[in-house]
């Protein structure tokens, strides 16, 4: 729930669980709440909490959702709001040198200066999108399909970029999306997110038979139900080979691995 949900259980009397509430508060109030909250446990992790009117209007303003970027820097945290405008770095075919392109993104509209192809390869790691023909190669062979810079684009994700708001906006262009992702707990949500928003145009790069790619599983999850969690997501997404392969070796593997294969192949 949202700060703002919080605070409307509260000035309803209906009971909350504390701790997550606390957690979404500025440290002050951890250090503090005995101070500033009475509680009264009704049920297991269920507490009927009150404060004075002064406290709450403060956690009201906390709660309120700032429109643009200079609205939140004056509420004391400028990354409570999204940007108003971004880009992207994008391979296509009429680069002249080694050089990505930037798409300029808005709110509502975005400015690129090359026509789209069919399909559109996004790459999450840096390493990778520059080594782009490699992760065409790659592509192509995962998916059996013939894909180059005469029917696909090729765009940088960047972490939280890959699913931005703009970003998706400009995605839309395109028929048919595949994501080069990391194969661990982030890089499944990215994609299970750009789906629910886009569609079954969406798709996960991934082999076909992960059996020559186990020894590549290297990077250690940060913690047991971290990794519990990705296998979980992996059967919720039909990825049983993935999941199962996550299972076998207990580890993650980030994309940079793939590149061996090209080195390899």
């Amino acid at each position: 729930m949202s700060l703002k949900q919080y605070l409307d259980k509260i000035k309803a009397g209906k009971p909350i669980n504390f701790t997550r509430f606390i957690n979404l508060l500025p440290s002050f109030y951890e250090k503090q709440k005995r101070d500033l909250f009475s509680v009264s446990l009704q049920s297991p992790q269920k507490w009927i909490v009150s404060c004075s009117l002064e406290v709450f209007q403060e956690l009201e303003k906390l709660a309120k959702v700032p429109e643009n970027r200079i609205e939140a820097a004056a509420m004391g945290n400028s990354h409570r709001a999204k940007v108003s405008s971004g880009f992207l770095l994008v391979y296509h075919q009429n680069l002249s040198d080694s050089r990505p392109d930037v798409v300029y993104l808005e709110q509502e509209s975005y400015l690129q200066c090359f026509q789209s192809k069919k399909y559109l390869l996004i790459v999450e790691n840096e390493e990778n999108f520059f080594l782009s023909n490699s992760m065409l190669k790659l592509a192509s062979i995962f998916t059996n399909q013939q894909i180059d810079l005469t029917n696909t684009d090729i765009v940088l994700g960047s972490g939280t970029r890959v699913t931005s708001r703009l970003a998706q906006s400009w995605y839309q262009q395109y028929d048919s999306i595949l994501c080069a992702f990391d194969y661990d707990l982030a890089g499944l949500k990215m994609y299970r997110t750009l789906q629910a928003n886009l569609g079954e145009q969406v798709h996960f790069l991934q082999p076909q038979n992960y059996s020559q790619y186990e020894p590549y599983f290297k990077m250690k999850p940060k913690t047991h139900p971290q990794l519990m969690e990705c296998i979980k997501l992996a059967q919720q997404l039909g990825f049983e080979a993935l999941a199962n392969c996550i299972k076998k070796q207990r580890m993650f593997m980030e994309q940079e691995m793939l590149l061996m294969e090209i080195d390899n192949g």
